[in-house]
């Protein structure tokens, strides 16, 4: 009986003597699975994610993963937390003088591994929503991302993060797919992939909606799409695809750092507002717009001040002979030639040539789809894209 004893003992005490590799891979098959659900939840890549919990938790031998199942260092921040909580020192002083830390608290490994990907893509969206823009597969920028945001206070974060995932291949998890075997996978309602637009939350329409369809997706009302939205008048109303759909009320001053628009061809002044966020009538009236008009492709649609002038509006011909007039008190002849040639600027791809569009701030598959006069699922196609999310700066083939 004894030697049973001695035997259980031993046996019990072998995960402390286990030497830093081995306490790695045995963390990664024990966590591999829902890291990897929670990057086709969330859009964190499975080997970020593995990364910040062996490095944060120390393979889950950190004193802050046993007594608390934190993984991932997360603090209570302030009022933002009102769960269970686990004081320890840290990185806080008061009066020069380190104090214990507040961490949060959860009651198990797993629901430390959900509330992680809460935390950086609702709690800290403004922080931490860039990140979101990019490839699960680069994690190589996400590292840095995370650094950049001030995840965390070392200066070589990411660069740990980094071998993290080289050193122990992390990174072939980021193509997995989710595995329907894993044993005591916790039960997570599907997320809905929230984007935002000038911190105004938003969705894309699918095909066939309608807001009564939208609102029953997103567990709102038909009429709070409709007031979002100035265009959408009815809650039966269709929706094209990939319209942009907001389900906050949108700004009355856009918060990036573009200061104007330059008005496409063919493109409305509500087109410009969804694009931003904005308001249509703050839009309208920062740029001394009337209602009814529409303004002129080339003109500038300021979205923060306001403008000194109106812009020139667009000519609406029928069979080239009727025109409608411009917000100056005399029509000349030459402004009628410049605000055609403006608003009939031919944007059709010349057919000859291969044409690349390169993506500006806040443009859209949906919005780049309806300039070149071709679908989303084309664009998509003939530039590899997995999902409809796309960076500024990306150069996209067009034909």
């Amino acid at each position: 009986m004894k030697k049973i004893i001695y035997s259980l003992f031993l046996f019990l005490l072998v995960p402390s003597f286990l030497s830093a590799s081995e306490a790695f891979h045995q963390y990664i098959a024990q966590y591999k699975h829902i890291a990897i659900q929670e990057m086709h939840r969330t859009g964190i890549p499975a080997s970020i994610k593995l990364a910040q919990g062996l490095l944060e938790s120390n393979a889950g031998r950190s004193t802050l993963a046993k007594k608390a199942n934190n993984h991932f260092g997360i603090k209570c921040g302030g009022k933002q937390w009102k769960g269970k909580t686990y004081h320890r020192k840290d990185d806080d002083y008061k009066r020069g003088k380190l104090v214990k830390s507040c961490f949060r608290k959860y009651k198990s490994s797993e629901a430390s591994y959900l509330a992680h990907s809460d935390f950086l893509k609702k709690d800290n969206y403004r922080r931490y929503g860039s990140l979101f823009q990019l490839r699960t597969t680069d994690y190589k920028k996400w590292a840095k991302g995370l650094k950049k945001a001030g995840y965390a206070t070392s200066k070589t974060y990411d660069r740990k993060l980094i071998k993290i995932i080289e050193e122990y291949k992390l990174y072939q998890y980021d193509t997995a797919l989710p595995s329907s075997s894993y044993p005591n996978r916790p039960i997570v309602k599907k997320e809905v992939p929230y984007l935002y637009i000038n911190d105004v939350k938003m969705v894309y329409a699918q095909e066939g909606d309608t807001p009564t369809t939208i609102a029953e997706r997103l567990n709102t009302s038909p009429s709070r799409i409709i007031s979002y939205n100035e265009h959408i008048t009815a809650a039966s109303q269709f929706i094209e695809k990939e319209t942009p759909i907001f389900i906050q009320k949108k700004r009355k001053r856009y918060r990036g750092k573009k200061k104007y628009h330059t008005v496409q061809a063919d493109e409305t002044l509500y087109d410009i507002a969804q694009l931003y966020g904005l308001r249509l009538d703050c839009l309208l009236k920062k740029n001394k717009i009337p209602t009814s008009k529409e303004a002129a492709a080339g003109e500038r649609i300021y979205l923060k001040r306001k403008a000194k002038k109106s812009p020139l509006f667009r000519i609406n011909t029928s069979n080239n002979t009727s025109k409608q007039k411009t917000n100056s008190s005399v029509t000349t002849p030459e402004t009628e030639t410049i605000l055609q040639e403006a608003t009939y600027q031919d944007s059709t791809p010349n057919s000859q040539s291969t044409i690349y569009h390169t993506v500006i701030q806040g443009e859209t598959l949906w919005r780049i789809s309806k300039k070149y006069g071709i679908s989303v699922e084309k664009l998509m196609s003939q530039n590899n894209l997995s999902s409809t999310t796309i960076r500024t700066g990306m150069t996209l083939r067009i034909k």
